[in-house]
Protein backbone atom coordinates (compact mmCIF):
# COMPACT_ATOMS: atom_id res chain seq x y z
CA UNK A 1 0.00 0.00 0.00
CA UNK A 2 1.03 3.35 -0.70
CA UNK A 3 2.37 5.87 1.82
CA UNK A 4 -0.13 8.59 2.86
CA UNK A 5 2.68 11.22 2.01
CA UNK A 6 2.87 9.43 -1.65
CA UNK A 7 -0.53 9.74 -2.35
CA UNK A 8 -0.76 13.43 -0.44
CA UNK A 9 1.89 14.50 -3.20
CA UNK A 10 0.26 13.19 -6.17
CA UNK A 11 -3.08 14.46 -5.17
CA UNK A 12 -1.51 17.69 -4.88
CA UNK A 13 0.08 17.38 -8.12
CA UNK A 14 -3.32 16.76 -9.83
CA UNK A 15 -4.57 19.67 -8.41
CA UNK A 16 -2.03 21.74 -9.94
CA UNK A 17 -1.63 20.06 -12.92
CA UNK A 18 -5.06 20.72 -13.59
CA UNK A 19 -5.35 24.02 -12.83
CA UNK A 20 -2.79 24.98 -14.89
CA UNK A 21 -3.98 23.02 -17.63
CA UNK A 22 -7.44 25.17 -17.13
CA UNK A 23 -6.44 28.49 -16.32
CA UNK A 24 -5.31 29.44 -20.19
CA UNK A 25 -8.88 28.22 -21.49
CA UNK A 26 -9.67 31.56 -22.25
CA UNK A 27 -6.37 32.38 -24.40
CA UNK A 28 -7.55 29.15 -26.30
CA UNK A 29 -10.66 28.66 -26.21
CA UNK A 30 -11.16 29.36 -29.91
CA UNK A 31 -8.42 26.74 -31.13
CA UNK A 32 -9.57 24.33 -29.18
CA UNK A 33 -12.96 24.40 -29.88
CA UNK A 34 -12.55 24.49 -33.68
CA UNK A 35 -10.41 21.15 -32.84
CA UNK A 36 -13.26 19.79 -31.30
CA UNK A 37 -15.79 20.92 -34.09
CA UNK A 38 -13.48 19.05 -36.53
CA UNK A 39 -13.25 15.73 -34.61
CA UNK A 40 -17.25 15.77 -34.16
CA UNK A 41 -17.48 16.34 -38.24
CA UNK A 42 -15.18 13.43 -38.57
CA UNK A 43 -16.46 10.93 -36.32
CA UNK A 44 -20.41 11.62 -36.94
CA UNK A 45 -20.10 12.31 -41.09
CA UNK A 46 -21.99 9.00 -40.42
CA UNK A 47 -24.02 8.27 -36.99
CA UNK A 48 -23.29 4.92 -36.20
CA UNK A 49 -24.68 2.11 -38.52
CA UNK A 50 -27.09 4.69 -39.93
CA UNK A 51 -26.23 6.05 -43.56
CA UNK A 52 -28.49 8.80 -43.81
CA UNK A 53 -27.73 10.27 -40.65
CA UNK A 54 -24.68 12.70 -40.68
CA UNK A 55 -24.03 15.67 -37.91
CA UNK A 56 -22.02 18.81 -38.43
CA UNK A 57 -20.31 21.21 -36.19
CA UNK A 58 -20.87 24.95 -36.42
CA UNK A 59 -19.36 27.53 -34.36
CA UNK A 60 -21.90 29.29 -32.55
CA UNK A 61 -19.89 32.45 -32.15
CA UNK A 62 -19.53 32.80 -35.96
CA UNK A 63 -20.57 36.28 -37.35
CA UNK A 64 -21.48 33.88 -40.66
CA UNK A 65 -23.62 31.37 -39.11
CA UNK A 66 -26.34 31.42 -41.11
CA UNK A 67 -24.61 31.56 -44.59
CA UNK A 68 -22.44 28.15 -42.69
CA UNK A 69 -25.53 26.45 -41.68
CA UNK A 70 -26.91 27.13 -45.18
CA UNK A 71 -24.05 25.09 -46.81
CA UNK A 72 -23.91 22.75 -44.17
CA UNK A 73 -27.28 21.10 -45.02
CA UNK A 74 -28.30 19.97 -48.44
CA UNK A 75 -31.02 21.75 -50.84
CA UNK A 76 -32.85 24.79 -49.19
CA UNK A 77 -32.88 25.97 -45.41
CA UNK A 78 -36.55 25.35 -44.19
CA UNK A 79 -38.30 29.03 -43.77
CA UNK A 80 -39.06 28.58 -39.43
CA UNK A 81 -35.12 28.48 -39.35
CA UNK A 82 -34.00 30.16 -36.13
CA UNK A 83 -30.31 30.31 -35.10
CA UNK A 84 -29.85 29.33 -31.72
CA UNK A 85 -27.41 31.71 -29.48
CA UNK A 86 -24.60 30.99 -27.40
CA UNK A 87 -25.05 30.33 -23.51
CA UNK A 88 -22.70 30.46 -21.41
CA UNK A 89 -20.21 27.47 -21.78
CA UNK A 90 -21.99 26.17 -25.18
CA UNK A 91 -19.95 27.64 -27.98
CA UNK A 92 -20.76 24.90 -31.12
CA UNK A 93 -24.11 24.28 -32.87
CA UNK A 94 -24.68 20.28 -33.63
CA UNK A 95 -26.72 19.94 -36.57
CA UNK A 96 -28.08 16.86 -37.05
CA UNK A 97 -29.65 16.03 -40.89
CA UNK A 98 -30.97 12.49 -42.41
CA UNK A 99 -30.63 12.34 -46.29
CA UNK A 100 -33.93 10.20 -46.33
CA UNK A 101 -35.41 13.04 -44.17
CA UNK A 102 -34.62 16.68 -46.70
CA UNK A 103 -36.19 19.43 -45.56
CA UNK A 104 -36.21 19.10 -41.96
CA UNK A 105 -32.86 19.31 -39.64
CA UNK A 106 -32.04 19.21 -35.74
CA UNK A 107 -30.13 21.85 -34.01
CA UNK A 108 -28.48 21.52 -30.53
CA UNK A 109 -26.42 22.96 -28.97
CA UNK A 110 -23.07 21.72 -27.07
CA UNK A 111 -19.92 23.21 -25.61
CA UNK A 112 -16.31 21.96 -26.17
CA UNK A 113 -14.71 22.54 -22.39
CA UNK A 114 -17.64 20.73 -20.90
CA UNK A 115 -17.19 17.69 -23.22
CA UNK A 116 -13.95 17.48 -24.42
CA UNK A 117 -11.57 19.55 -22.82
CA UNK A 118 -12.40 18.93 -19.37
CA UNK A 119 -12.05 15.38 -19.33
CA UNK A 120 -9.27 15.38 -21.15
CA UNK A 121 -7.63 18.38 -18.86
CA UNK A 122 -7.94 15.77 -15.90
CA UNK A 123 -6.32 12.83 -17.63
CA UNK A 124 -3.54 14.50 -18.57
CA UNK A 125 -3.27 16.26 -14.99
CA UNK A 126 -3.12 12.82 -13.75
CA UNK A 127 -0.60 11.48 -16.08
CA UNK A 128 1.82 14.40 -15.37
CA UNK A 129 1.43 13.57 -11.31
CA UNK A 130 1.82 9.79 -11.51
CA UNK A 131 6.03 9.35 -10.75
CA UNK A 132 7.00 7.24 -13.67
CA UNK A 133 9.81 7.68 -16.20
CA UNK A 134 8.63 10.52 -19.07
CA UNK A 135 8.69 7.95 -21.76
CA UNK A 136 6.21 5.86 -20.15
CA UNK A 137 4.46 8.85 -19.12
CA UNK A 138 3.99 9.81 -22.91
CA UNK A 139 2.51 6.12 -23.53
CA UNK A 140 0.12 6.50 -21.06
CA UNK A 141 -0.71 9.91 -22.31
CA UNK A 142 -0.96 8.38 -26.14
CA UNK A 143 -3.22 5.26 -24.98
CA UNK A 144 -5.35 7.72 -22.63
CA UNK A 145 -6.19 9.93 -25.35
CA UNK A 146 -7.27 7.78 -27.36
CA UNK A 147 -9.63 6.54 -24.46
CA UNK A 148 -11.06 9.56 -23.93
CA UNK A 149 -12.03 10.12 -26.83
CA UNK A 150 -13.71 6.64 -27.60
CA UNK A 151 -15.82 8.55 -24.10
CA UNK A 152 -16.50 11.56 -25.46
CA UNK A 153 -18.14 10.32 -28.76
CA UNK A 154 -20.42 8.17 -26.64
CA UNK A 155 -20.95 10.84 -24.40
CA UNK A 156 -22.39 13.09 -27.85
CA UNK A 157 -23.79 10.06 -29.07
CA UNK A 158 -26.57 9.31 -26.21
CA UNK A 159 -27.65 13.02 -26.75
CA UNK A 160 -27.87 13.39 -30.29
CA UNK A 161 -29.84 9.55 -30.11
CA UNK A 162 -32.07 10.97 -27.45
CA UNK A 163 -32.70 14.62 -28.22
CA UNK A 164 -32.89 13.91 -31.54
CA UNK A 165 -32.27 10.77 -34.42
CA UNK A 166 -34.01 8.31 -32.09
CA UNK A 167 -36.62 10.82 -30.88
CA UNK A 168 -40.23 11.55 -32.45
CA UNK A 169 -38.44 13.73 -35.17
CA UNK A 170 -39.20 14.21 -38.26
CA UNK A 171 -35.19 13.49 -39.33
CA UNK A 172 -35.36 10.53 -37.10
CA UNK A 173 -33.45 7.20 -37.66
CA UNK A 174 -35.66 4.86 -36.03
CA UNK A 175 -38.59 4.77 -33.70
CA UNK A 176 -37.06 2.57 -30.78
CA UNK A 177 -39.89 1.39 -28.18
CA UNK A 178 -40.30 2.56 -24.64
CA UNK A 179 -37.64 0.42 -22.80
CA UNK A 180 -34.81 1.05 -25.42
CA UNK A 181 -35.50 4.64 -24.86
CA UNK A 182 -35.54 4.44 -20.92
CA UNK A 183 -32.45 2.59 -21.17
CA UNK A 184 -31.01 5.52 -23.50
CA UNK A 185 -32.52 8.49 -21.12
CA UNK A 186 -30.67 6.63 -18.06
CA UNK A 187 -27.72 6.30 -19.87
CA UNK A 188 -27.25 9.87 -20.96
CA UNK A 189 -28.54 11.39 -17.60
CA UNK A 190 -25.39 9.54 -16.14
CA UNK A 191 -22.60 9.67 -18.90
CA UNK A 192 -23.94 13.20 -20.59
CA UNK A 193 -25.62 15.44 -18.00
CA UNK A 194 -23.77 14.77 -15.13
CA UNK A 195 -20.75 17.33 -14.67
CA UNK A 196 -19.62 14.82 -12.15
CA UNK A 197 -18.48 12.31 -14.77
CA UNK A 198 -16.26 14.57 -16.43
CA UNK A 199 -13.69 14.34 -13.69
CA UNK A 200 -14.53 10.41 -12.28
CA UNK A 201 -14.90 9.27 -15.82
CA UNK A 202 -11.07 10.24 -16.82
CA UNK A 203 -9.68 9.12 -13.48
CA UNK A 204 -11.28 5.49 -14.37
CA UNK A 205 -9.80 5.62 -18.02
CA UNK A 206 -6.64 6.87 -16.23
CA UNK A 207 -6.40 3.43 -14.40
CA UNK A 208 -7.01 1.41 -17.28
CA UNK A 209 -4.34 3.16 -19.48
CA UNK A 210 -2.14 2.66 -16.72
CA UNK A 211 -2.65 -0.83 -16.74
CA UNK A 212 -2.37 -0.88 -20.60
CA UNK A 213 0.77 0.29 -20.49
CA UNK A 214 2.58 -1.84 -17.82
CA UNK A 215 0.62 -4.71 -19.00
CA UNK A 216 1.75 -4.38 -22.67
CA UNK A 217 5.78 -4.11 -20.75
CA UNK A 218 5.44 -7.11 -18.47
CA UNK A 219 4.02 -8.93 -21.55
CA UNK A 220 6.98 -7.91 -23.71
CA UNK A 221 9.42 -8.56 -21.03
CA UNK A 222 8.10 -11.97 -20.74
CA UNK A 223 8.65 -13.05 -24.17
CA UNK A 224 12.23 -11.26 -24.28
CA UNK A 225 12.87 -13.37 -20.91
CA UNK A 226 11.44 -16.51 -23.08
CA UNK A 227 13.59 -16.20 -26.04
CA UNK A 228 16.70 -15.24 -23.95
CA UNK A 229 16.13 -18.14 -21.91
CA UNK A 230 16.12 -20.55 -24.56
CA UNK A 231 18.55 -19.13 -27.15
CA UNK A 232 21.16 -19.76 -23.56
CA UNK A 233 19.54 -23.62 -23.75
CA UNK A 234 20.58 -23.86 -27.13
CA UNK A 235 24.18 -22.72 -26.70
CA UNK A 236 24.38 -24.79 -23.42
CA UNK A 237 23.56 -27.98 -25.80
CA UNK A 238 26.05 -27.16 -28.48
CA UNK A 239 25.78 -28.46 -31.72
CA UNK A 240 24.70 -32.19 -32.33
CA UNK A 241 27.13 -34.11 -33.49
CA UNK A 242 26.88 -36.81 -36.52
CA UNK A 243 28.24 -40.32 -36.80
CA UNK A 244 28.78 -41.98 -39.81
CA UNK A 245 26.85 -45.22 -40.27
CA UNK A 246 29.28 -48.13 -39.40
CA UNK A 247 31.39 -46.23 -37.33
CA UNK A 248 31.03 -46.47 -33.58
CA UNK A 249 30.48 -43.15 -31.64
CA UNK A 250 32.54 -44.31 -29.09
CA UNK A 251 36.14 -42.84 -28.63
CA UNK A 252 39.29 -44.37 -30.10
CA UNK A 253 42.09 -45.55 -27.59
Amino acid sequence: MLPPKAITRFALLVAVFFAALMWPWPAWERAYAAYFRGFGDIAFSQFWFWSAGQVRFLDLHSPTLFNDLDAATPGELPGHVQLPRPDGVKDTLMVLMNRNAPGSIGQLRTGSRYIDYGPTAVLLALGLATPIPWRRKAWLAAVGLVLVHVFIVVRLSLTLFNAGFGADKKYALCRPGPWITDVFVRAENVLADNPTVSFVAPFFIYLVALLGVYGWRSLRGSNLSKTGNSAARNRSIGPASTVTPGTSARPRD
